[in-house]
């Protein structure tokens, strides 16, 4: 339901404010934005608007309200917590509209960048934030009305996946009318006026376009020396049981994920969000058995992590040296929703290597869920390819793995060749 104005708006009387506008001089007036129209994206990235913040204080003098034929009978309008939710909501309302409507769309051309992603709640890969720096409104009527309004705008764009701002400017806006028109069309063309003030930013109509947020800054981690041991070798055919053994539940107390052995002397890799923020973590063993895990290093924009048990005499995964082929076939293990169907197999092709945010990924059909973040991504031969990090995306069938000499490389690690485990 639209909120009108008027009928939330109570004036009040205040003391002056060092933000109070000038009544007395004529409202700011700014040319009109001129959004870019993008006829869709190329980017898979969704936008959501989840931040909002003003820099007004209550009782700040931002306006005045004339009602009558001839507007008269005046009365202040001062900023308060309802029209702080009168702005707020209405942009949120009109910036899916106006979006869709200047082509900021999935590619499927039928939801707009700035919805949720399917069943995920509120886990958007670029979350969007706004500041209300200044505001003033005028107006002259009831059920329609006349005159302007003016609003400035710090827009900030955050990358879940960076942790990061990789977005900042400030936008101006202003809308005028002489002629009367219904409350509602008028607060519309408002608050798409604030918005063009948005869209029309070359840089960041390229920031949903393509979705490239640039280079992750770089962490260096002091190299990490570690034997591998002995390694399951004989492939996904002839070696599956063992391969199996070396892929674990990781479990915090608040959710379970996947992870798999690197090393013999109790190395582990997973993803950095499976863990959180814990120091130790609960790992379940194939067979039954628990061992505590260590947390030893986390890269959060890579969300990989490592993590160390007591020494083990299993066989540990065998990592690809070589660079993955789009169209080999690859497999997927881990804990799918938990211990209980931990040891899951999949079979799946290599789709594509993709680069997202400026991110290395490699995407596959390969079948996951819940609970298989953090596993591996192997090759025939039971070598590992990648990690497990995205389970249902907007697509069915499209899944993304972080490449394993990525994950290497943030987390300083630096590995002996292994032994093949005797057959």
């Amino acid at each position: 339901m639209r909120i009108a104005l008027l009928t939330v708006i109570a004036a009040c009387a205040s003391a002056a404010h060092a933000t109070d506008i000038d009544l007395d001089k004529p409202p700011p007036q700014v040319a009109a934005h001129q959004p870019a129209s993008l006829g869709g994206t190329k980017s898979e990235l969704v936008v959501q608007f989840t931040n909002w913040s003003s820099a007004l204080a209550v009782t700040d003098l931002v306006g005045e309200l004339r009602k009558g034929l001839f507007c008269s009978d005046p009365s202040k309008l001062h900023y308060t917590k309802k029209l702080d939710e009168w702005f707020y909501g209405n942009l949120g309302r009109n910036l899916k509209d106006r979006t869709v409507k200047l082509g900021f769309s999935a590619p499927e051309h039928t939801k707009s960048v700035f919805d949720d992603k399917p069943g995920a709640g509120n886990n958007a890969d670029l979350r969007l934030g706004a500041t209300l720096l200044a505001f003033d409104y005028r107006t002259c009527g009831d059920a329609t009305v006349k005159g302007s309004a003016y609003a400035k705008i710090k827009w900030e764009v955050f990358s879940v996946r960076q942790q990061r701002v990789v977005y900042s400017a400030t936008s101006e806006s202003s809308l005028s009318r002489e002629d009367r028109v219904p409350g509602a069309d008028f607060t519309r063309a408002f608050m798409e006026s604030v918005i063009d003030g948005l869209l029309s930013d070359a840089k960041f109509a390229e920031l949903v376009r393509t979705g490239n947020t640039g280079a992750l800054p770089e962490v260096a981690l002091a190299p990490l020396k570690m034997d591998i041991g002995q390694v399951v070798e004989g492939g996904v055919a002839k070696s599956a049981p063992g391969l199996l053994e070396a892929v674990v539940t990781v479990e915090t107390g608040v959710g379970s994920g996947s992870a798999f052995y690197i090393s013999q002397e109790g190395y582990l890799l997973t993803n950095q969000h499976v863990v959180a923020d814990a120091r130790f973590v609960r790992v379940k063993l194939p067979d039954g058995h628990s061992l505590v895990g260590e947390v030893l290093r986390v890269d959060r924009p890579r969300d990989v992590a490592l993590l160390r048990t007591d020494p083990v005499t299993r066989g540990v995964l065998a990592l690809r040296s070589g660079a993955a082929r789009v169209g080999e076939e690859v497999y997927a293990v881990g804990s799918p929703f938990g211990e209980v169907l931990s040891g899951t197999l999949t079979r799946g092709v290599l789709s594509q290597r993709r680069v997202v945010e400026g991110v290395a990924y490699l995407q596959s059909d390969v079948a996951i869920n819940p609970g298989s973040s953090g596993g591996p991504l192997i090759d025939a031969e039971g070598h590992v390819l990648g990690i497990t990090q995205l389970a249902g995306t907007k697509a069915q069938g499209i899944n993304l793995f972080i490449p394993i000499e990525d994950a290497l490389d943030k987390l300083g690690l630096v590995l002996k060749a292994g032994a093949a485990v005797p057959k």
